[in-house]
């Protein structure tokens, strides 16, 4: 019985440290917040613009009776399809840099830690 409660307790204890080690923002949550924000405003105009594109190809075609509509909706579904991969891709690119900024916070703190001196406690 011995043999099995004290691993158990070992590695709970090795859980719940990485757990409560990690459960400090990677980064700020106003500047996670503030690039949320400016993508959901990017993926706003991305949605307007199809929408407008969409109507502007169906006031077109709506006298016409040879127009090709689902060709001219097909380019405007790959138009907006453009339009919302720039964006993700964009939304990446800042995701990739908040990660890398809290990288190298993190890598001031453990610099940081070193430098203590522990020989005077």
């Amino acid at each position: 019985m011995k043999k099995i409660i004290i691993p158990a307790i070992v590695i709970a204890a090795i859980g719940g440290y990485f757990y409560y080690t990690n459960m400090e923002p990677a980064a700020p949550e106003s500047a996670i917040a503030s690039e949320v924000d400016a993508a959901v405003a990017e993926a706003e105009v991305a949605g307007a613009e199809a929408a407008s594109a969409a109507e502007d190809m169906m006031a077109a075609a709506d006298g016409d009776v040879f127009a090709d509509v689902p060709e001219a909706m097909e380019d405007a579904a790959e138009s907006a399809e453009d339009t919302v991969e720039a964006a993700a891709d964009e939304a990446g690119d800042m995701v990739e840099e908040a990660a890398d900024a809290a990288e190298d916070a993190m890598d001031e703190v453990v610099e940081a830690a070193e430098e203590i001196d522990h020989a005077e406690e």
